[in-house]
C-alpha cells in the first residue's frame, strides 16, 4: 500500500539560520563534549594532546524520530583529501570526528544496532569509490581492509569498514578509528574486486582489486575544523520528514541563509544554504532533482591551513545519485488500484519502508534482457535518490489464467541506470507483479536514515495494458 507521506509533512517556507558550535570570532566552545583532549592521566601526567578543542562535539539527537527518512539536528563537517587513482577506480578519503552510526543485520527494528565510538581521540574515516570511466559510485562489497600507521608502526588491528549511506555523502564505506593522540598518520586501504553483477559500461570491468595510501594530520587544527564546524539546524526542522542535501565538499562555510524551502542552494556567488533541507512539497519536488554529477560534485576546498591536503580544486567526487524515474526505459509498473496513470516522477513512485521504488518492465530487445522481458527494480532514498544496496528482492508474476512464477531479482550495477535488482520475467500487459523485500538493505546508516528501510512491505503492482 502506498504511504500517505504528504499528510504528515509540511513545506519549509521561512528563512532560518543555522547555529554554529563555535563563536563567530573563531573560539570554539563546546560545553558538555565527550572528548578527553589534554586531560591528565591518573598519575597527573599530561597526555600530550592540546586541549583547546574537544575531540567530539556535543550532538543533540532527535527524540522519537519517525520510521522514515528525517532531518537530523545538525550538518556534519569533514575534511576531504586528494582522491587517489588505481587502475579503473578512484578513491576519495574523508575525515570527520567519531560519531555513532547504525548497522543492520536481518530485517525489522530488532535488526538495527547502534555503534558508538570509543572515548578518546580518533576520527570517523570515510571513503567514496567510483569507476573513473563512467563516474559510477561503487557499492563496495565486504572485504575492504583498512590499516593505520604512526611512525611506521601499525595502530591497532586492521579494520573492515562498513558499507554506509548518509544524506550528505550518499553511498560510501567507513568506520570510527581510534588514535593514540596528536600526530601524523599513514593509511592503507585495500578494495576487493567488485563481485556485484555488472552490466552496460561496467560489464567485464572492475575485476581487479584496488588500493590507496594517504597521510593525514590529527591535531588541534583538524579538530577545530571538523568539530568547530558542526552546524545545528533550526530546532523546528529536527525530525521532520526530509533530508539534507548532498554535501558540497568545496564549501566548508555554510553560514548563509536558506532558500524559502530550507533547501541548500549551491550557488555560484558563494552564498550557501545553512539547512541543506530538501523541499517537502509534492509540487516542487521535481525542481530539486539533482540530475547529473555536476550538480553535486564535490569540488574545491577552502584552504584550512593544511596545504597539500586540500589542494584538489579540479577533482570532482561523484555523489551516488540514481536517475529520476522518468529517465528509465520500458514501462513503469503501477500500484494495484492506482488511477490508471503511471508515475511521472519520484514523488509518485510506490513506497516501501519509506523507500521510493522504480519498477519498470523492459522489452526483450533491451540490452539487459535475454529471451524475455526484464524487470528492473530500483529502490532509492526518497529525497536524494541514493541506491539501497545489499537487499534481497523477489518478484511474483501472476497471469490472467491464475498461474504464477516466482523470480529472485539479482543485485546489478549498470553504467547507465546504476544499482538495481533485476531478472528476466514472463510478464504480459495486465499481469500482476508482487515485488517482495525478503531482507531490507544490509547497509549501515548515518543519522536520519537509521529508522527507515527496515520494515519493507511487498508492493502490489500491475503491468499496464499498453506497453512500449
Amino acid at each position: 500500500m502506498k504511504q500517505e507521506r504528504y499528510d504528515t509533512q509540511r513545506t519549509i517556507d521561512r528563512r532560518t539560520l543555522v547555529r554554529r558550535t563555535g563563536a563567530l570570532a573563531g573560539t570554539v566552545a563546546l560545553a558538555g563534549c565527550t572528548g578527553t583532549d589534554g586531560e591528565d592521566d591518573e598519575n597527573g601526567a599530561d597526555d600530550g594532546t592540546d586541549d583547546d578543542v574537544e575531540a567530539v562535539p556535543e550532538i543533540v539527537e532527535v527524540e522519537d524520530p519517525p520510521e522514515a527518512v528525517y532531518v537530523p539536528t545538525h550538518r556534519e563537517q569533514m575534511r576531504t583529501l586528494e582522491p587517489i587513482e588505481d587502475g579503473d577506480v578512484a578513491i576519495a578519503p574523508m575525515l570527520s570526528y567519531p560519531h555513532p552510526f547504525w548497522i543492520v543485520a536481518g530485517g525489522g527494528e530488532d535488526s538495527v544496532e547502534r555503534v558508538d565510538p570509543e572515548e578518546g581521540h580518533g576520527v570517523h574515516m570515510m571513503f567514496t569509490a567510483w569507476d573513473r570511466e563512467t563516474g559510477t559510485v561503487l557499492p563496495v562489497d565486504d572485504g575492504v581492509q583498512l590499516r593505520v600507521f604512526q611512525d611506521g608502526e601499525q595502530v591497532g588491528s586492521p579494520l573492515s569498514p562498513w558499507t554506509m549511506i548518509s544524506q550528505e555523502m550518499g553511498f560510501h564505506f567507513g568506520d570510527n578509528v581510534s588514535l593514540p593522540g596528536d600526530g601524523s598518520y599513514a593509511v592503507e586501504v585495500e578494495l576487493p574486486a567488485l563481485s556485484t553483477r555488472k552490466t552496460g559500461g561496467l560489464e567485464d570491468r572492475l575485476t581487479e582489486a584496488a588500493s590507496a595510501s594517504f597521510e593525514f594530520e590529527y591535531d588541534e587544527a583538524f579538530r577545530e575544523e571538523v568539530v568547530g564546524g558542526v552546524e545545528y539546524l533550526d530546532e523546528e526542522l529536527w525530525g521532520e520528514r526530509g533530508a539534507l542535501e548532498p554535501m558540497d565538499h568545496g564549501d566548508h562555510d555554510h553560514a548563509g541563509e536558506a532558500d524559502d524551502h530550507g533547501h541548500e542552494e549551491h550557488s555560484h556567488d558563494d552564498e550557501a544554504d545553512d539547512h541543506g533541507h530538501e523541499e517537502h512539497s509534492h509540487d516542487d519536488e521535481d525542481n530539486h532533482d539533482h540530475d547529473g554529477a555536476d550538480d553535486h560534485s564535490h569540488g574545491d576546498h577552502d584552504d584550512h591551513e593544511h596545504g597539500d591536503e586540500n589542494e584538489h580544486a579540479h577533482h570532482e567526487i561523484p555523489y551516488s545519485q540514481l536517475p529520476p524515474a522518468e529517465e528509465y526505459p520500458g514501462t513503469l509498473l503501477r500500484e494495484d488500484g492506482a488511477d490508471g496513470t503511471e508515475p511521472t516522477d519520484d514523488a509518485d513512485l510506490p513506497r516501501s519502508g519509506d523507500a521510493a521504488v522504480v519498477a519498470t518492465l523492459l522489452e526483450s530487445e533491451s540490452r539487459l534482457a535475454s529471451d524475455e522481458r526484464y524487470l528492473l527494480v530500483s529502490p532509492r532514498t526518497p529525497y536524494n535518490r541514493v541506491p539501497l544496496a545489499d537487499a534481497t528482492l523477489a518478484a511474483t508474476v501472476e497471469h490472467d489464467d491464475e498461474s504464477g512464477t516466482d523470480t529472485v531479482l539479482e543485485q546489478t550495477l549498470d553504467g547507465e541506470y546504476g544499482l538495481h535488482y533485476g531478472a528476466d520475467v514472463a510478464a504480459e500487459p495486465g499481469d500482476d507483479v508482487t515485488v517482495s523485500f525478503e531482507a531490507p538493505p544490509q547497509v549501515a546508516r548515518h543519522q536520519g536514515y537509521e529508522t527507515a528501510f527496515l520494515e519493507m512491505e511487498s508492493l502490489e503492482l500491475t503491468v499496464p495494458e499498453e506497453t512500449e
